[in-house]
């Protein structure tokens, strides 16, 4: 059972990886399409592109659905995947991407230094856009964004407090009181198999939240952004997950570690 859980999940994540280099792909051929359309065009381009952002959108439940099936079985393995390079375990936020950082991507789309300078954005007229390369957020799109951005933030940290107490609980009772009555030899019998247990399903509701934090957060996102802006966010977050998945592989390369599953 354990090996096949081990296969499963590295395959999982190998199949992941693939599709976001193939949805990349099919994104930028879209992207392309969009800028040599005519502005006529428009409700066709809109129809078109909400169409591929839903398929994506499914693919991503779908994924997340088969994640929470084996973490079921082997939770611990999605907070530290041996499946992923260092880099990328150092950067997790509870067995995944933390969906605040998802904001900072429009922010550096729409320009550079938005946060610090947002409250002159909401101030604007609704018809004032950016004025960089991600087109036409207006005022009322960076109010919403910032009310989810605060309300995603405050999602986390209830969440991040609900694993620093399962974590101190491991220092508590009963596993404090089963190690100092251990033997040489450290057995892994019933009692400390039960603790564990009893510690893992709290980590799967714990993560379970999470997943659907950085689903929800996404999808809401998306409804604020128009569907180009949306494919444009889109098209971003997957380029930027598949080089730093790249550029960690090397890292871990320039250390002598090299990654089993890639």
């Amino acid at each position: 059972m354990a090996t096949s859980d081990k296969n499963q999940e590295h395959c999982l994540y190998a199949d992941w990886m693939n599709l976001q280099a193939e949805e990349l792909s099919d994104l930028i051929r879209h992207s392309l399409n969009l800028n040599s359309n005519d502005a006529e065009n428009t409700s066709n381009n809109d129809a078109e592109v909400k169409a591929v952002l839903k398929k994506i959108m499914q693919n991503f439940h779908d994924y997340s659905d088969r994640r929470r099936r084996l973490a079921r079985r082997d939770v611990s393995a999605y907070f530290c995947p041996s499946w992923c390079t260092t880099l990328e375990n150092s950067m997790f936020w509870l067995a995944g991407c933390r969906p605040s950082s998802y904001f900072s991507l429009i922010y550096a789309l729409c320009g550079s230094e938005i946060d610090s300078k947002l409250s002159q954005f909401l101030q604007a007229e609704d018809g004032d856009t950016m004025g960089s390369g991600f087109p036409h957020l207006s005022a009322s799109q960076l109010s919403a964004i910032d009310k989810l951005q605060r309300r995603t933030i405050a999602d986390e940290e209830k969440l991040s407090t609900q694993l620093a107490m399962l974590q101190q609980d491991m220092a508590d009772m009963p596993l404090a009181l089963i190690a100092r009555k251990a033997g040489p030899t450290y057995e892994f019998d019933s009692d400390v198999k039960d603790a564990i247990h009893r510690i893992e399903i709290d980590m799967f509701s714990i993560m379970e939240a999470a997943e659907d934090l950085r689903l929800n957060t996404v999808k809401e996102i998306i409804e604020i952004l128009a569907p180009v802006q949306s494919l444009e966010y889109i098209l971003a977050a997957k380029k930027l997950r598949l080089c730093f998945k790249s550029w960690a592989i090397e890292r871990d390369r320039e250390h002598g570690r090299n990654l089993t599953f890639e």
